[in-house]
């Protein structure tokens, strides 16, 4: 019993003692000791304002967004706390783990004073019989009700499509000065942490606001190695792992690992990403399948956009070896080959003479690929008169479907992002007939579809022809799981 009563004390003291008190197995390494340490400082009101930054999946939110809230609950039971994520659900799952803990056995072991109001037990708030309470909201949404004596933010955009979204920065910090801000009570104390994404985030901008005088925030930055060569926390992330992370994106490597977020300078996409040994390769010898995604012109004719096809060789195979991680298992080929492109303007009316020819030149891909099941036929975007296309395909049954409305809705930004996380591994190559084709196009000619891809950069305006670089997303998407969740 002495053993035991030892134990509660220490976990009364000590966060990294509470959580391992009301967490078992729970194992911490020195950068949790020090996270802890500043959150125990907020709790005394010595620190006010801290910032957190720290690789994914290294034991942030643990500390702070669950075990934190319930040890100042315990300790001053009065207090109410406000915690904001990136969506409603996930700080609603925070707010379940927080109330289910206050409410467990071992909670009521160290804080037999704290308990819950039996009339307000909410998912997304609920009370202490002390007057104490929490509140959950998803970052961008009102919050009503009681004010705030600590405000945790944790995570306010969910991946690198929201960061690299100006109007989604812009409504996170808007939504942080004028509604979260001021929920604040007297002495009230911000918590904020993140896995750094962009130079322009929440945590940039309040960072750039200190250094013109605004208020001042402790911070605590834990790269994902060290200056000293060392991985944060070897025992789960080693060096190895760490560096094959660092591969797929030395972009979003400086911004999650390092917490060191930088413009982009050059290209986003890089030929090299899509070539073998600097080359394109010969056409497949053989694959699961050839298809086609269509971007068509918004508005027909002469001086509008064009109506863009890209050829694909698709390959479930090395597809799930890639997925896997074993690449190196599968010697047939890749998970999609370009194998083709075209890009005319054209009036509404010839769409339906163009079409058939985008069919006849599948078949005659399949055969040259060696296409197991055969042409799949034409995903084309379903809206202007992509439409029509789409009746044209039925009257004549020729194999076309419908890119759905929810994929082609996203931002071109969106697009780019979602599509260069498989670029970027390795999973996308040039054919040779695809790379090395030049075609005339407003009296331009070059490769039109290198030329968009190459071009892209995220939140850029200045990409006047992108009707390739649409149709070429699109292919990603549908082959290689984003496009999953749309469908």
């Amino acid at each position: 019993m002495r053993r035991e009563l030892e134990s509660r004390a220490k976990a009364r003291a000590s966060l990294v003692a509470f959580t391992e008190y009301t967490k078992r197995g729970y194992s911490a390494v020195e950068f949790h000791y020090k996270i802890a340490e500043a959150l125990e400082a907020v709790i005394r009101r010595d620190l006010l304002r801290l910032m957190i930054f720290a690789p994914p999946r290294h034991g942030k939110s643990e500390l702070v967004s669950r075990r934190f809230p319930a040890l100042v609950l315990g300790k001053e039971p009065s207090s109410q706390i406000i915690s904001a994520s990136y969506g409603s659900e996930l700080s609603w799952d925070f707010s379940r783990e927080v109330r289910n803990l206050v409410s467990s056995d071992e909670y009521r072991a160290l804080f037999p004073d704290t308990v819950l109001a039996q009339d307000s037990q909410a998912k997304d708030r609920w009370h202490t019989s002390q007057g104490g309470g929490y509140v959950s909201a998803g970052v961008g949404t009102a919050i009503t009700g009681r004010g705030a004596d600590i405000l945790i933010i944790d995570d306010p955009v969910k991946d690198r499509v929201e960061a690299e979204s100006e109007s989604t920065r812009e409504r996170v910090w808007s939504w942080y000065t004028s509604t979260a801000y001021s929920r604040l009570e007297k002495n009230g104390a911000v918590v904020l942490i993140m896995t750094r994404w962009h130079e322009d985030d929440l945590a940039g901008r309040l960072l750039n606001a200190e250094v013109a005088g605004g208020q001042k925030w402790e911070k605590l930055i834990f790269p994902a190695i060290g200056d000293d060569g060392r991985a944060l926390w070897p025992e789960k992330y080693p060096l190895e792992v760490l560096a094959a992370t660092r591969k797929q994106s030395e972009y979003d490597w400086a911004a999650l690992y390092e917490q060191r977020p930088r413009p982009l300078e050059g290209s986003f996409f890089t030929a090299d990403d899509m070539l073998v040994e600097g080359m394109a390769i010969p056409v497949p010898r053989r694959c699961d399948a050839v298809m086609a995604t269509i971007d068509t012109a918004v508005k027909t004719g002469k001086t509008n956009d064009g109506t863009a096809v890209v050829y694909w060789a698709v390959d479930d195979t090395a597809k799930l070896e890639f997925a896997r991680g074993n690449p190196d298992r599968y010697v047939g080929g890749w998970p999609m080959v370009i194998v083709g492109w075209d890009l005319i303007q054209i009036e509404g009316a010839s769409l339906e003479h163009w079409l058939p020819g985008v069919f006849a030149e599948l078949e005659r891909l399949a055969g040259a690929c060696g296409a197991r099941m055969g042409s799949l036929g034409a995903w084309i975007e379903d809206k202007a008169s992509g439409s029509i296309l789409l009746q044209q395909a039925a009257s004549k049954n020729l194999p076309a479907r419908p890119i759905e409305s929810k994929l082609t809705a996203l931002g071109k930004t969106e697009r780019g992002i979602n599509a260069s996380r498989y670029v970027n591994r390795g999973w996308v190559k040039w054919g040779a007939e695809a790379y090395d084709k030049v075609k005339t196009y407003k009296g331009v000619t070059r490769n039109h579809l290198l030329s968009q891809v190459l071009n892209f950069r995220p939140s850029s305006k200045d990409m006047v022809d992108d009707d390739l670089f649409d149709a070429w997303c699109y292919g990603v998407y549908l082959n290689l799981g984003d496009a999953a969740e749309f469908q």
